[in-house]
């Protein structure tokens, strides 16, 4: 599954499910790595989001 690096997870997420995706599990974080969200697209594809520890 691929992971694309976005500047807000939450809110992109919010916006995402707003348009129809659905998350696959909580939002959750990864210690010294950042902060993920596993979604499936309206489409049925599955897709990660992170936002990367600075």
């Amino acid at each position: 599954m691929p992971y694309l690096a976005v500047d807000d997870v939450d809110a992109r997420v919010k916006t995402a499910i707003a348009s129809g995706a659905q998350l696959m599990r909580p939002i959750f974080d990864v210690p010294h790595v950042g902060r993920i969200a596993i979604l499936t697209e309206p489409g049925g594809a599955g897709i990660g989001w992170i936002t990367p520890v600075s």
